[in-house]
């Protein structure tokens, strides 16, 4: 009995722990990206196609902390673009702006380096081209230059399909 009621406590104990993208010199980064985590599904018409994303996301915040500008470089999908647009309301980029502020970066372009594996087990395996490499620092086809700060990357592993089954 005592090693049951030892076991459901570890057990209730480990499923409280939270592992995450831990960032000592952001401490407002862990928010910002609990809000990608919760918010994010990446679109059905990218894992149709098997199609992994590597890209810079632009941001410029105004003086209120407020998103003026969010773009993404030539390396991201159409798609991706669009989706990322639609749920923009609903990251915590506020978290970003109180780090950057604090670091005195605030009226800087920001640029946050961005990664989707995508995989489908057995069908296609995630992949970045010379392309992606390629358009990775162009902005609607023009190089990006000038003053910026480079905001820790966010990466997100996705994995779909059938695991290996072993029949008995």
């Amino acid at each position: 009995m005592r090693k049951f009621i030892l076991v459901t406590a570890m057990l209730f104990f480990i499923s409280q722990i939270v592992f995450g993208q831990k960032n000592d010199d952001f401490p407002s980064f862990e928010k910002f990206y609990s809000s990608m985590t919760h918010t994010m599904r990446y679109p059905s018409i990218l894992q149709e196609n098997c199609a992994s994303t590597l890209t810079l996301m632009k941001v410029i915040f105004n003086n209120k902390g407020e998103i003026d500008s969010l773009t993404f470089s030539d390396s991201a999908h159409p798609k991706f673009v669009e989706y990322m647009k639609t749920i923009k309301g609903q990251l915590d980029f506020k978290s970003i702006y109180k780090d950057l502020k604090q670091k005195g970066y605030a009226s800087k372009p920001i640029l946050i380096p961005f990664c989707i594996d995508f995989e489908k087990i057995g069908e296609c395996r995630s992949k970045i081209t010379a392309s992606d490499l390629k358009n990775m620092y162009l902005f609607s086809g023009k190089q990006f230059s000038g003053e910026y700060f480079l905001y820790p990357n966010i990466y997100f592993r996705y994995v779909v399909g059938r695991t290996h089954e072993e029949h008995f």
